[in-house]
């Protein structure tokens, strides 16, 4: 997976943010959800633990990936995001 600090939500980059996660899709597809949700904890835990990762970092990554996400895979990013914040 991509490092997390390439995602910025922010809407002057919804270019950017839109083709980046159209890559991130592109390279996680076939994959169950359960595959991706645990490549996403991995680098995130990574990440945190360097001290690369900030929870700020978490929002923003959240941020950008929501408006591609139904409400429920919504609800399961929020928890992922608010796990790997206490990390």
């Amino acid at each position: 997976m991509q490092d997390f600090n390439s995602f910025v939500g922010d809407k002057s980059n919804e270019n950017q943010n839109f083709k980046t996660v159209s890559d991130i899709a592109n390279k996680f597809n076939g994959k169950s959800g359960s595959d991706i949700l645990k490549a996403i904890y991995k680098e995130a835990e990574k990440g945190k633990k360097n001290g690369t990762l900030s929870n700020g970092d978490l929002d923003k990554f959240a941020l950008t990936l929501s408006p591609f996400l139904d409400d429920k895979k919504k609800k399961i990013l929020s928890k992922l995001i608010e796990e790997l914040k206490k990390i």
